[in-house]
This record gives structure tokens, C-alpha cells and sequence, in this order.
């Protein structure tokens, strides 16, 4: 039987482990009201065979749903292989908590992920056959030749999240916002969901400046608040996409800050599936749940090889998705949302035209009272409004882009009044179209 058990203690106290026996793994919870909680430092399960047995050191950041499953596939591993393996789950808050379990418990292999490059240092000093499960840029030129490198690859997570937006479509735009320090994992997940817009002509934003430490759990009240002013920016509706649980939760309270009402105004999903986090939250997150199991099936694999006598490789590994968990946060687009979607595209194709509101209106079918009222839902002010955006926009690309007259710019952007374009256009930029060229033509020359 395998279980696991969560016990208290400070982070410099000796692993303690609680052992139990049979053949076939048993859900965690079973275990732990069978054993009690004696007061372990950190969780320790054992898988009981007639095989060779041996210690197993598994270190990171254990409070993370994804972690918990990675260290459930490593005792599936063992326990469907008949292996008796003794597994230690060890939190990783300092450095120094390596180098006690190192000379306390003197484990015969390690699984280490999220950890410090001091650590990482410590083991590729040592002969222990260690799998490092890489969510860095890169890692000691020593851990390149002694430790067996799992390159890990989070792409697949962002284009699952993207998946899922674009099949329920009616998206105006996409977004994500990076865990904070921006780590490698968190671009792989960001980078895949934003390529997935680009590719289906979706525009897609990105956001960048969280800060604080990977440990703080939430941000703060001032970066909510930049956060809520960077959510208000996107076209609505929006899709946008958390490179954790956490963060997505920070997208809803910010969210709820700027007065955007989540999901018909703005969709959320994260990562992890962390079921705590997402349910005790309004409205409940959608996540994309990572299949950390199969992740820590291969480490063990892999670390089986190592204490074998097999020498150290490097190899990529696609983190596959295990399921995206579908809640509240991204239900799909009400009804007014399509209607104000399907009239923005028809303005994007015809405001060049010289249409108004009214031609809009005719087209789409409703009353214009009705029409307005959709947009100002969605945060998009008013169907006049979003004729005289794309026409700015136009006169501002062909202002930076071409030589044109202001004459002939503005009858190809459907105005007739040079002068009221003008007025126009600093109210909106806040600077003149005779500015605006000039500062292009320096930027072009600087180039």
C-alpha cells in the first residue's frame, strides 16, 4: 500500500517517515487516517515489495497541487512495478534543507524541481544519482554532466487554454498574465496561448509587470489595481489566461476592481486545478490541470536507470495537460456579447466607408438604444465610439506609415473635414497629426 501524510515541524528538523505495507498503491487520504499524524516534518509514503528497497528523495515545492500529483506518479511508478521504494517528500524553503536531508537520511536518489541553484550545486558535487526536472533558463554547467535533465516544455498547457476560448469564439481579444519574475515556465504557457490567438487573427496582449517573489502567493492591493487599468485596455470581450491559479484570481479581483463582469465581459482560466483556490472564489476559476503524474512517472523511470548504473542524459519532456477543468470564470460569451462581437467585425471591414451608427444598427438587426447598451456592457462605450477608434486608428497607421495629405488621409479613413479630424485626433492621442509624423520620421531615422 502507498499512502502520504502531511505532518508539522520547523524546516531545519530530520525528516521523520511513516511506513506501511502491501502490494497495491491506496488513495492518500485512506492512508493518513489509518496512520495518524505524528508530527512529521514533511510527508513520507513507502511502497512495500519483495524488490530492492530504497530511499527516494523527492524536493519542491510540495504545496502546489501539481507537485502533489508529480510525487503521486512516482509512487504509481513504483507500486505498479513492484518496486520498494521508501519516498520522501521534501518542502523546499531553504537552501540548507537539502543539505540536512542529504546527511540525515541518506537517500540512494533524488527528484528535485523549483530548486535553488545552491542545492542544485550541493548534488552535482555528490555521486547521487539525482533527476533535475529543469523549469529554468538553465542550470550549473555541473548539473549538465552529473544530473539527468528533464527539459521541460509547458507549452501544451497555453494552447489547451486557447483551445477552449477559441472554440466557444465571440473573443475580441486575448490575454495573459505572466506569473511574476516572469520564469521560463510561465513564458512557455504564455507564449504558446498568445501564438494560438495570433494564429486565428485574435490580438493578443501580454502582462508583464507583476513583481514580488515566486513564494508570494497573491499580488498586491497596488499591483491589482495595475492590473485592473491593463484588464480595462483589452477589447471586449476578452480571454484571458493566468500562467497560474493565483494569478487568474488576481485577474478576478481585478476584474471586480474595474467594474468588468467576469465572464461576459472578461473570461478567466489558470493553471494547476488547485480545487481549494478555485472554488472559493465568485465566480469559480476555470484551470487547466497539468498531468504532473505522467511528469513524475518518467523522473522515476529515469532515476531507476540512474541508481542502476545508467549515466546522466538531457532530454526534453512535453508536460502533457491531464484536463481543463471547465467552471464559471469562462462561461461562454452571453448572447449581447456575440451581437456586440459580430458588430464589431462589420465595423472593422466598413468604418473606412464613411458609415454611421444608424448603418450599423440596420445591419445588425436592433434598435440602437439596445446596440448601445450592449457595448457600454462589455466596456466598448458606444457603437459611434467604436467607428471613430477604428477610424483613428487608421489615420494614425497612415500617418506614420505613408506620405499622404492630411486631405487625402482623411477621405480615406471616411472623413470630410480635414479640420474636425484634426481635433479629432490630439483629443484622442493627445498630440497633433503634424506631430505625430514628425515623431515617426525620427523614429525611422534612429532605426
Amino acid at each position: 500500500m502507498c499512502g502520504r501524510r502531511v505532518g508539522g515541524g520547523g524546516a531545519m528538523k530530520a525528516p521523520q517517515r511513516t511506513t506501511t505495507g502491501g502490494a497495491a498503491p491506496e488513495p492518500p487520504a485512506v492512508a493518513a487516517k489509518e496512520q495518524g499524524v505524528r508530527g512529521a516534518a514533511s510527508p513520507t509514503v513507502v511502497v512495500e515489495s519483495a524488490a530492492q528497497h530504497r530511499r527516494i528523495l523527492v524536493a519542491s515545492w510540495m504545496t502546489t497541487p501539481s507537485m502533489q500529483r508529480l510525487l503521486d506518479g512516482v509512487l504509481a511508478f513504483a507500486a505498479e512495478n513492484g518496486y520498494e521504494w521508501e519516498v520522501e517528500a521534501l518542502q523546499m524553503e531553504q537552501t540548507d534543507t537539502m543539505r540536512l536531508a542529504l546527511e540525515t537520511e541518506s537517500p540512494d536518489g533524488v527528484i528535485t524541481g523549483f530548486c535553488a541553484l545552491e542545492n542544485l550545486a550541493l548534488l552535482s558535487r555528490t555521486s547521487m544519482p539525482t533527476v533535475f526536472l529543469r523549469h529554468y533558463d538553465s542550470e550549473p554547467e555541473a548539473a549538465r554532466k552529473r544530473l539527468s535533465v528533464f527539459r521541460l516544455d509547458f507549452g501544451e498547457v497555453g494552447r489547451a487554454a486557447a483551445r477552449l476560448f477559441l472554440e466557444q469564439g465571440g473573443y475580441r481579444s486575448f490575454g495573459f498574465v505572466e506569473a511574476t519574475r516572469d520564469p521560463l515556465w510561465s513564458r512557455q504557457r504564455g507564449n504558446a496561448f498568445l501564438a494560438s490567438a495570433e494564429g486565428e487573427g485574435v490580438p493578443s496582449f501580454r502582462y508583464s509587470t507583476l513583481t514580488g517573489t515566486f513564494q508570494a502567493a497573491f499580488a498586491s492591493p497596488g499591483e491589482l489595481s495595475a492590473l485592473a487599468e491593463w484588464l480595462k485596455k483589452l477589447p471586449k470581450p476578452a480571454a484571458v489566461f493566468a500562467a497560474l491559479d493565483e494569478r487568474a484570481r488576481d485577474a478576478v479581483l481585478a476584474c471586480r476592481e474595474a467594474g468588468l463582469d467576469v465572464p461576459s465581459t472578461v473570461a478567466v482560466i489558470g493553471v494547476n486545478n488547485d480545487e481549494f483556490l478555485c472554488r472559493h472564489i465568485y465566480p469559480n476559476l476555470s484551470s487547466v490541470e497539468i498531468d504532473s503524474a505522467a511528469l513524475g512517472r518518467a523522473a522515476a523511470a529515469e532515476l531507476l536507470r540512474l541508481m542502476e548504473g545508467g549515466r546522466p542524459v538531457r532530454r526534453d519532456f512535453v508536460v502533457p495537460v491531464l484536463n481543463v477543468a471547465s467552471r464559471a470564470s469562462t462561461a461562454p460569451p452571453s448572447p449581447g456579447g456575440t451581437l456586440v462581437r459580430r458588430a464589431l467585425d462589420w465595423i472593422e471591414i466598413h468604418a473606412l466607408d464613411g458609415i454611421g451608427a444608424a448603418d450599423v444598427v440596420r445591419e445588425m438587426g436592433v434598435s440602437r438604444s439596445l446596440l448601445d447598451l450592449r457595448f457600454r456592457e462589455l466596456g466598448g462605450g458606444t457603437v459611434l465610439g467604436a467607428i471613430q477608434e477604428r477610424r483613428l486608428q487608421e489615420a494614425r497607421r497612415r500617418l506614420r506609415e505613408t506620405d499622404e495629405s492630411v486631405e487625402i488621409l482623411c477621405r480615406l479613413c471616411g472623413y470630410r473635414d480635414p479640420a474636425g479630424l484634426r481635433r479629432l485626433y490630439r483629443r484622442r492621442f493627445g498630440i497633433s497629426m503634424r506631430e505625430e509624423r514628425k515623431r515617426a520620421m525620427t523614429e525611422r531615422k534612429i532605426r
